[in-house]
């Protein structure tokens, strides 16, 4: 979830001529994580200098921390340089410990790491360990590394390694003791380039990293570790193994224990709106004083055929009590698996090279979706992830889990997650002054972006094919553009095929809201304004996989959760919106105002198409409708407001039943 890069020169005094490579790889991996970046130079001398920030690697390199760094280190032979953009995960960034690069107990081994590891407990307990388990996994995966190297090669510490962790792992080590880089990855999102003439090696998390970093005769000469590879360089020889298979051969490397030091120039930058942002914390027991009059929800008047209540906008009723959308219901046709080969034909890949860029946020319908491309199709894709901070930690680990096993490249692009945080913030405030449903949506529009970026990967990478996993129709939601004026908002079960008319529809009825409510022209206007034109201006020339094969709950459910072991919510038995952090909120809103969310929009296509009775709906909506307190609490916390205010002026809301 994170970038890694550096390089290591088998002559030191080459150190001053690369260093510019290494800073513009610093700046072109700050995409894939702006919440905390660091770097480690080694010299000859075995002297270690480390700093880290909770700024991203850009930031970071403006500060005058970084330019005292780069002065103490200009005297020295320094051979080996590791760097990281993270993208926080386990482990809160504001505290130095869970930033990286990361050194052993001992100080003797460094680490960078991109993925998550999502079985620590069960690693940390294979060393016997009694100490408290680490916050940040990255630092379990090291000590078990550590563990494994005092009786192993490198090669097999790093194959049982990867054969006892789960989820997804990219990582860098290097070893003072044998002055040796080491590169293994389980899914592929790992490069290097490697100058025989000169001795010296550079990596990155992506291929066009060191492509556009302006390394010399790189351009042709760049490879991809592979999934389940590892490849070691030092004493002047480079290999590389595959950890999947027996290993017989591994270089031999001197082994020289060092007594060399470490300098940390680590520091935390102040900056008042972003401690605000991360020091109010959430009770739960404050959040769950707010509840919800149930009783007077289940008394709504509600279709006699699916579940929507009469507070659905443009909703009408029959003689009989049947409303306007099971009457004007047309069965969902599907354009058939065949007719998705055929139309995949052009694009698959020959010589298996990448040939599509596949969505993923790690929710249900993304997760499966590209276990489908990969093991159904045969495609060969990459899986994008646009992280705009409401990615939630559960969604996060299943991407590790789809991820690690299933060898797939990722190429994550990060927002800046705290910008994105305080536009969130801010808007929320803005909508207590004057709350409407049809502007819930607005808190919302930082992921919309993923579009945008999408279409610019697609050039990058040279791919004619783009896989969104949306489009599933039995999840269109007109309620929500219906509090808008708009009556049919996601045909097709997309909302980029939305009218012209109701385009402008949708743009006259937020100019409305914002002229009332001046409190919305806040820092995040711009990127609401990105985010329109991603979702209803540019081109969206994708692939549905919904569009083609039909959407089968219990088969998708099964073959997540025995396949990959993938985590569900310990909150309810829902697994759709899991990966969405503001999920809880919303819903939370729609049900205490409206008497009902999504959940019961998506519940009543499924009647109407004959996968759901009317009895089973409403017990399920029952349950996936209840608030979830630890999710609002996370998401509160992340957003930096006081949940038990936030609610407080959402139940006073007046209801609309």
């Amino acid at each position: 979830m994170c970038g890694i890069y550096g390089y290591k020169l088998g002559n030191p005094d080459l150190f001053e001529s690369n260093e510019s490579v290494f800073h513009a790889l610093m700046r072109v991996s700050d995409e894939r994580g702006k919440e905390a970046s660091g770097v480690a130079c080694i010299s000859s001398e075995h002297h270690t200098f480390v700093i880290r920030s909770s700024l991203g690697a850009i930031e970071l390199q403006k500060s005058k921390e970084y330019k005292n760094f780069r002065t103490s280190i200009y005297p020295l032979k320094v051979h080996t340089v590791i760097g990281h953009s993270r993208l926080a995960t386990n482990g809160e960034q504001l505290d130095q410990s869970n930033n990286h690069p990361i050194l052993s107990e001992d100080q003797q081994t460094i680490c960078i790491h991109n993925g998550i590891v999502t079985n620590c407990e069960t690693i940390w307990a294979k060393m016997g360990e009694v100490r408290l388990l680490p916050s940040l996994d990255s630092k379990v995966l090291l000590e078990y590394y550590c563990y494994l190297r005092k009786n192993n090669t490198i090669a097999h510490s790093v194959q049982q390694l990867f054969n006892d962790l789960e989820g997804s792992a990219s990582i860098a080590i290097y070893e003072q003791s044998t002055n040796a880089l080491v590169l293994a990855s389980n899914t592929g999102s790992l490069y290097y380039y490697y100058d025989s003439n000169k001795n010296k090696l550079f990596f990155a998390s992506e291929a066009i990293f060191l492509k556009d970093a302006n390394i010399e005769n790189s351009k042709n000469n760049v490879f991809q570790i592979k999934p389940h590879n590892l490849l070691i360089f030092g004493n002047g020889q480079l290999q590389t193994i595959d950890f999947s298979q027996s290993i017989k051969d591994e270089i031999e490397l001197d082994h020289n224990p060092s007594t060399g030091t470490v300098r940390d120039f680590s520091f935390h930058p102040i900056d008042l709106e972003v401690e605000k942002l991360y020091s109010i914390k959430n009770n739960i027991s404050n959040l769950e004083r707010h509840q919800i009059d149930v009783d007077r929800i289940n008394k709504i008047k509600r279709c006699t055929k699916c579940i929507l209540p009469f507070t659905t906008p443009f909703i009408t009723f029959d003689k009989d009590g049947v409303c306007n959308f099971c009457n004007e219901h047309q069965p969902i046709l599907y354009r058939g698996k065949e007719n998705l080969e055929n139309a995949l034909e052009k694009y698959r890949s020959k010589n298996g090279e990448p040939d599509c860029l596949a969505a993923f946020s790690g929710g249900r319908d993304s997760s499966y979706g590209l276990h489908y491309l990969k093991k159904e199709l045969g495609l060969n894709p990459l899986a994008y992830t646009y992280d705009w901070g409401m990615i939630t930690d559960l969604a996060r680990r299943n991407q590790a889990r789809m991820l690690g096993q299933l060898g797939i490249e990722h190429l994550l692009l990060s927002a800046d997650i705290t910008k994105k945080r305080i536009h969130i913030q801010k808007n929320i405030k803005a909508w207590m002054k004057d709350p409407h449903l049809g502007m819930i949506p607005l808190f919302m529009q930082g992921d919309k972006q993923c579009e945008f970026y999408a279409n610019q990967l697609m050039k990058k990478y040279d791919l004619k094919l783009m896989f969104f996993f949306r489009g599933n129709e039995l999840e269109r939601e007109e309620f929500k553009n219906g509090h808008c004026g708009i009556k049919d908002a996601d045909k097709g079960g997309v909302i980029h095929d939305l009218p012209l008319k109701d385009k402008l529809k949708l743009l006259s009825f937020y100019g409305y809201r914002y002229l009332r409510n001046p409190a919305y022209f806040n820092a995040s206007f711009w990127d609401t304004g990105l985010a329109y034109f991603s979702t209803y201006m540019q081109k969206h020339d994708y692939m549905y996989l919904w569009h083609y094969i039909p959407w089968e709950e219990e088969h998708i459910n099964r073959t997540l959760i025995e396949e990959y072991n993938w985590e569900t919510s310990k909150e309810t038995t829902q697994m759709w919106r899991t990966d969405d952090g503001s999920s809880a909120f919303y819903n939370y809103i729609y049900y205490q105002v409206q008497g009902f969310t999504e959940n019961d929009s998506f519940r009543s296509r499924q009647i109407r198409e004959g996968k759901l009775s009317r009895i089973e709906a409403l017990a399920i909506v029952q349950n996936e409708n209840a608030p979830r307190y630890e999710s609002l609490r996370w998401y509160f916390d992340h957003v930096g407001l006081d949940g038990d205010e936030v609610l407080t002026v959402v139940d006073q809301i007046k209801k609309l039943y």
